[in-house]
């Protein structure tokens, strides 16, 4: 059920943005070469790699140098390409509407993973942004206490929330069918990247 009547009919608004960002997504993952394949073993509840498209200001743990001099060094090599930098402009807008005051500077967009119970310890402020599209049933995201005891699901299909997941323990609902789930938050390197301007704003 959803939370907030008034957001509910901002939702019917901004459909149209689910709807282009999804047909986007799904573009973007039949061109496999173009999928990151993660190590993230730990966190996958049955142990396969989480594929993940990677936008916006790249995360401490890939500041190595890069072959490629051509490409900006602080932002993901998907982000420089048209497409990637479509996607992370469409789904730039749709949070900065829902959520104007929101700061951020990456996104991460997770192709059908299923998350075991964890918090993101490693993101720098304690506030995400997470929210899915694709033809799927149920895979909301499950909230748990810090015993790591069940206490609630959030919808989020086309339905973006704000919630504390450096300081929350969440996992995935179990689901069937195709789940982009996109999920903002803060990464270490103090910059910021403004699709509309195109430049890095050091924070």
């Amino acid at each position: 059920m959803m939370e907030d009547l008034s957001y509910d009919l901002k939702t019917q608004l901004y459909n149209n943005y689910f709807i282009e960002l999804e047909e986007l997504l799904e573009e973007y993952h039949n061109e496999k070469t173009k999928i990151t394949v993660g190590n993230r073993l730990n966190l996958s509840a049955d142990g396969s790699r989480l594929k993940s498209l990677c936008l916006g200001v790249r995360g401490p743990f890939f500041l190595a140098i890069r072959k490629d001099k051509t490409l900006n060094p602080h932002l993901t090599k998907h982000t420089q390409t048209p497409k990637g930098f479509e996607i992370y402009k469409l789904i730039y807008t749709i949070i900065g509407m829902i959520f104007p005051d929101f700061e951020y500077n990456s996104i991460i967009v997770n192709f059908n993973s299923n998350f075991i119970i964890h918090r993101d310890e490693r993101n720098v402020n304690p506030d995400s942004v997470i929210f899915t599209v694709g033809d799927h049933k149920n895979g909301g995201l499950d909230i748990y206490n810090d015993n790591k005891e069940y206490v609630e699901t959030k919808y989020i299909k086309k339905y973006p929330i704000r919630f504390a997941g450096k300081t929350t323990y969440h996992s995935t609902q179990p689901f069937t069918g195709t789940r982009y789930c996109i999920v903002a938050y803060q990464t270490a390197p103090k910059f910021h990247y403004d699709p509309y301007e195109k430049e890095i704003i050091k924070l």
